[in-house]
């Protein structure tokens, strides 16, 4: 239970902060990709745009969170639980952001969620730990043998 917590806290903060970095783009206005002055712009972005700093903040708490939900349970169990985050998303997008969010991408949402409950609804939420460890099939060796 505490994977899937921690898998939705973590997926909740990656989509305030691309619901955060999608409000800082949309305020900077388009980046023409062609100019290299374009990309120095957006680099230095991080730092000198609040909203963009906090947007990158939030994606930072996001990746941190993952790294222990994969400590604790395999990729396969906490990567499907993190989708949860488009979830998250589609609400931000159409209470925070104003987008109109079509009937077509609500639909696509409900799909997401039906397979982030069958993936929760497994009990099983890690390998055991002789295949992580990289030790499947190998025998320690028998005290005093010199082996």
């Amino acid at each position: 239970m505490k994977t899937i917590i921690l898998a939705f806290l973590a997926a909740l903060s990656a989509a305030v902060g691309e619901t955060i970095l999608s409000y800082a783009m949309k305020r900077s206005g388009q980046v023409d990709v062609t100019e290299a002055s374009q990309w120095i712009n957006l680099v230095f972005s991080v730092v000198r745009n609040p909203y963009i700093f906090a947007g990158v903040l939030f994606l930072g708490v996001y990746f941190f969170l993952y790294l222990i939900a994969l400590s604790w349970a395999d990729l396969s169990f906490v990567l499907p639980l993190t989708a949860v985050s488009y979830i998250f998303a589609a609400f931000l997008a159409k209470y925070f952001l104003g987008e109109d969010v079509s009937w077509l991408r609500w639909a696509g949402t409900i799909v997401i969620i039906v397979g982030i409950a069958l993936v929760a609804f497994d009990g099983k939420q890690r390998t055991s730990d002789d295949r992580h460890r990289g030790t499947q099939n190998q025998e320690e060796p028998a005290a005093g043998t010199g082996r």
